[in-house]
């Protein structure tokens, strides 16, 4: 009788740390997959012109934002408690003409933070990549002679430029596996010398679309975006 208590007492001990054991490695979970909808402040440009004597001159040109929606997918490493490597991509569908058209990001880089029992708080880190398919505006040929020229004249091309993604993500976790994400940001884009679409406010313009060239810049780009994840 008591070899046999012994032996259950053995059996529930091994019972209980396997059970331990088991929930402190599905707590170390090192790999995160996901994806998100976004929200992307996109600079554009209108010219407001004046009709002069010998044609239409260009006035003052005023920069605005158009307001892209798309979708993507993420992946991360956990380094440690508080460093997390992280690739993510977005595509943005939007073919805008004022704005670059459809857009494809890529980043990669580290989220920094702390994760407590159901929430976390991060900043995070990543250089990448946007990619126009109207980046740039090429000259197709001999066009009406109009200041600033329209865009019939033109022919619009990709254009890939870098890009870093900067900001903070908020997390929620309903699981020990699932998250709930919220990021905000910068998305800073360095801009090469380019020829811009320009919308014109002059009513009385036959064309309401015109070229105008832009010197190299960065431009600042607020992103949102909520997502869904697994932790493996």
């Amino acid at each position: 009788m008591l070899k046999q208590s012994a032996s259950c007492l053995v059996l529930v001990v091994i019972s209980i740390v396997g059970v331990v054991s088991a929930q402190a490695q599905s707590d170390d979970k090192k790999f995160e997959v996901g994806g998100q909808f976004s929200v992307l402040r996109v600079p554009t440009r209108t010219i407001t012109v004046s009709t002069g004597g010998v044609g239409i001159t260009a006035g003052a040109v005023n920069d605005g934002r158009n307001t892209n929606y798309g979708f993507g997918g993420r992946f991360g490493y956990r380094l440690s408690q508080y460093f997390t490597l992280e690739g993510e991509g977005n595509f943005f569908p939007g073919d805008g003409v004022l704005d670059g058209g459809k857009k494809t990001q890529g980043f990669f880089g580290v989220k920094a933070g702390k994760r407590f029992q159901s929430v976390g708080l991060f900043a995070k880190a990543r250089p990448g990549f946007v990619h126009y398919s109207r980046g740039d505006y090429q000259f197709t040929g001999p066009c009406v002679s109009i200041s600033p020229p329209p865009i019939g004249c033109y022919q619009p091309v990709g254009q890939t430029n870098f890009a870093t993604d900067l900001g903070g993500v908020f997390e929620f976790y309903p699981t020990k596996r699932t998250i709930i994400r919220f990021d905000a940001g910068d998305t800073l884009v360095r801009l090469p010398a380019r020829n811009t679409a320009v919308f014109q406010t002059n009513p009385t313009s036959v064309f309401s679309l015109v070229v105008l060239p832009a010197a190299a810049e960065t431009k600042s780009h607020f992103q949102a975006s909520v997502g869904f994840g697994f932790r493996f």
